[in-house]
């Protein structure tokens, strides 16, 4: 069990920890893809895992415009026309309400009583966050919310959480951090803070597994 007492914070990742959002920008990538008759799979997805939008975007036209089948062909993607697109159709499917993850609310529901300062550390723009919680009244519960927008370093590094505990004026040590991807976590150990895993379509790595203060399956776990 966790004593609480022990720390001052608590930092949520938002994509894959607090939403079950991965599956809805994979499927968003999908329709893109096939609108500019490309390619693109569940495996292939996961590489994207971790990675700002602009990351994801660049490794995406590396993979389409690489191919053998782009070196015999003029044609090439073009990256804004493409990021367009995608932006467009991730805001069809989110306007459908992106599901949360199982136990997020009643863990929620849980710390909100410990009066502790609760916020969001996130490798996504604003605009990105407020689209998650356009189908949702919890957003309230957050002190501080920490998106690409405010850093110039983005996770793996530990930049995000360490803005985050200054806004907050708390140690990084009392600080209990929960994250999905290897990119986010190495970003929360990097900045010294307790790192909770609970891992969403991708398992850590063995590195990152080991050097977590602990790993759960949902947060139903600490329920």
């Amino acid at each position: 069990m966790l004593n609480y007492d022990d720390f001052d914070a608590i930092l949520f990742d938002m994509d894959g920890t607090i939403f079950d959002s991965e599956t809805v920008h994979r499927e968003a990538w999908k329709i893109t893809a096939k609108q500019f008759s490309q390619v693109f799979t569940d495996e292939m997805y996961i590489q994207f895992i971790g990675l700002t939008t602009p990351e994801s975007m660049k490794l995406a036209m590396e993979m389409f415009n690489n191919s053998d089948e782009a070196a015999e062909s003029s044609k090439k993607v073009d990256i804004t026309l493409f990021s367009s697109c995608y932006y467009e159709n991730l805001k069809l499917l989110v306007q459908q309400a992106v599901p949360l993850k199982k136990g997020f609310l009643d863990y929620l529901a849980k710390v909100k009583q410990l009066n502790k300062p609760l916020g969001i550390v996130t490798s996504s723009a604003s605009t990105g966050v407020k689209s998650n919680f356009y189908s949702y009244d919890f957003y309230p519960a957050f002190t501080l919310v920490v998106t690409r927008d405010d850093v110039k370093k983005y996770k793996p590094d530990p930049a995000p959480y360490l803005l985050a505990c200054e806004r907050l004026g708390v140690k990084p040590e009392r600080v209990i951090v929960f994250e999905d991807s290897n990119a986010g976590a190495t970003a929360a150990l990097a900045a010294g803070c307790y790192t909770i895993g609970i891992p969403d379509l991708v398992a850590f790595n063995d590195e990152t597994s080991k050097r977590l203060h602990r790993e759960i399956k949902s947060f139903e776990v600490l329920l």
